[in-house]
């Protein structure tokens, strides 16, 4: 059984108890219905991990809304409830069917598999929690309406799984503790990668760090993790953003354009690990995610700043046609006279 099928299974039988009454097959993988919005778990193509080693794509998918047209303020709005809420998801539009989904998508290899899959049962699960609070709000703003479904023989689900409504009560519990993230993991994270490549400049300690990583010939991104920040629906926990230079001619572009890269890298091929979203706001690209307490691991953080630093390498590549070489590493380059922005100068 490949590794893709291995983690489905395990998401599918072990972790989430799916019950066959309210769930169907997929071509490649199964959908089923937690609560009123369909959640679908499946792998959507191969890759290779480090060293060559067979990897599989894992998209989790949750419809949120549906009749849904992007006019200038519905993106507007969009985009202010992202850059406020972003989890380990984001959304994705399909114009063609005019529906909001939310995405997260990962790459999972047999090195990381043991507990990669336990993050992508919280991210599908924060999911569930997101559609199933949210939906009729935001819909109610953007003039859509919720993705409500039915199973095609049992009909609309009346009642939230019991396994995910207690769950998301811990969640909530967890939430509201101290975030279990500062800590001598972090400090010791600090201390051994951020003053040297990938890092173009960088600091930390057991709080959290900033680091600058290049992008495009002479300017840098920025990557931000905060452990005093809270989330306004899943308390403490760690928060992560990087800002990149982008140059757009209007704010509408900008959002059309982290729709765009969400489609990309939430939906058809990762930028490192796909929990979080991008934004747009005053100019700046953003990639936005928030980790619960629930997602806690030790050694986690430097697995979630190699992504980053995947991520600011393929968006310099993207954005700039500019790929990182051993020059793009001189600490002459570096943005310590970041601008307002924080992201250096654009190009």
């Amino acid at each position: 059984m490949s590794i893709g099928q291995n983690t489905l299974d395990w998401l599918r039988t072990e972790l989430f108890q799916v019950e066959a009454a309210w769930s169907e097959e997929t071509a490649r993988g199964f959908r089923w219905w937690p609560h009123q919005q369909a959640q679908t778990l499946e792998v959507i193509g191969r890759d290779a991990g480090p060293d060559g080693a067979p990897a599989a794509l894992l998209l989790v998918r949750t419809e949120l809304l549906r009749d849904l047209d992007l006019g200038e303020e519905v993106l507007a709005v969009l985009q202010g409830v992202t850059l406020r809420t972003a989890g380990m998801a984001g959304p994705v539009y399909d114009p063609a069917r005019r529906t909001l989904d939310l995405c997260t998508l990962v790459r999972v290899y047999a090195d990381i598999d043991g507990w990669m899959r336990r993050l992508i049962g919280l991210a599908a699960m924060l999911q569930i929690r997101d559609a199933d609070r949210g939906a009729s709000a935001i819909a109610e703003t953007v003039g859509a309406a919720p993705a409500r479904s039915s199973h095609p023989e049992r009909g609309l689900r009346a009642e939230l799984d019991d396994l995910i409504a207690e769950a998301l009560l811990r969640l909530d519990t967890e939430g509201r503790a101290a975030s279990r993230w500062p800590g001598a993991d972090l400090a010791r994270f600090a201390e051994s990668y951020l003053d040297q490549p990938p890092a173009l400049l960088g600091s930390g300690d057991a709080t959290g760090f900033t680091v600058e990583f290049p992008h495009g010939k002479r300017a840098s991104s920025l990557c931000e993790v905060a452990t005093d920040q809270t989330h306004p629906w899943y308390g403490h926990g760690l928060a992560l953003r990087q800002r990149f230079p982008v140059l757009v001619t209007s704010d509408v572009e900008g959002r059309h354009l982290a729709l765009e890269l969400n489609a990309r890298a939430l939906s058809e091929a990762p930028m490192g690990y796909g929990f979080g979203s991008f934004g747009y706001e005053e100019g700046t690209l953003a990639f936005q995610a928030f980790f619960p307490n629930t997602a806690y691991q030790p050694g986690l953080v430097t697995n979630l700043y190699l992504s980053c630093a995947e991520r600011a390498r393929m968006l310099s590549v993207l954005l700039t046609a500019v790929d990182w070489t051993e020059e793009s590493f001189d600490p002459g380059r570096s943005a310590a006279g970041l601008d307002s922005a924080g992201v250096g100068e654009r190009g």
